[in-house]
């Protein structure tokens, strides 16, 4: 009895020897794996082509190696950002297989850029994937998305710094931060042969600009609903035909 258990124990001994190896040997590859996919050049022949003109040379080929000029902007303010457009443009669009994990972590649930330790912020992963297909609109929509993306505007010109989820809105105060002051607005939306027609000074009053404004969707002239006789048009609006 006292042998069978004796060989028991030495059989289970030279199993775990055996496997600890194969164990970190798979964890390394795996870890390998990671880190290529990570690399700028798994996709791109050499990181000089894809850098701007006059750009100086990169050493690094992560996302890392771009961070000490371009550090994250957490500061939520509506202007444009050209780095994170032109990035962002690049490699959200139909049939890319970037994949956002190449420049971004996501642990926790909190969504990182690589490299940095920095947060962006906390962020569901139905949200995360409602995110991405928005990117894809932002990059190539005819929507106002579509229109602000062109100048490099990013979801936190609009939303702050704060990640935008499933159902936000954005603020009348927000839109007027670029499009305003309301006063200056009104009198460029002023019909010349028709001033009573202003969409933006209506007998409506005070409304959200997304009444007609629609950021990741077709937007509509509100007025329309029921002043059908007017001749009205507004960015972003479902293409005719």
């Amino acid at each position: 009895m006292k042998k069978t258990v004796l060989l028991s124990v030495v059989f289970i001994l030279v199993i775990v020897i055996i496997a600890i190896p194969l164990l970190a040997q798979t964890k390394k590859q795996t870890t390998k794996t990671v880190a290529k996919k990570a690399l700028c050049l798994s996709c791109h022949e050499n990181t000089q082509s894809i850098l701007p003109k006059n750009h100086k040379p990169v050493s690094g080929d992560t996302i890392a190696s771009c961070n000490p000029c371009h550090k994250p902007d957490l500061s939520g303010k509506a202007e444009p950002r050209p780095y994170a457009g032109t990035l962002h443009r690049a490699h959200v669009k139909e049939g890319s297989t970037a994949d956002c994990m190449i420049c971004h972590t996501y642990k926790g649930g909190r969504l990182g850029i690589s490299g940095t330790g920095v947060s962006l912020g906390k962020v569901e992963k139905e949200d995360l994937e409602n995110t991405k297909k928005i990117f894809l609109s932002w990059s190539q929509s005819k929507n106002m998305d579509g229109i602000h993306g062109k100048v490099d505007i990013m979801c936190s010109a609009c939303h702050g710094n704060k990640l935008a989820t499933t159902g936000d809105t954005v603020e009348n105060d927000r839109c007027l931060t670029c499009h305003g002051p309301l006063e200056a607005l009104q009198k460029r939306s002023e019909p010349k042969d028709f001033p009573d027609r202003n969409p933006h000074n209506s007998h409506l009053g005070d409304i959200a600009c997304t009444v007609c404004h629609k950021a990741h969707s077709p937007s509509t002239v509100y007025c329309l609903g029921c002043h059908g006789n007017f001749k009205m048009k507004i960015p972003g609006a479902e293409p005719k035909g």
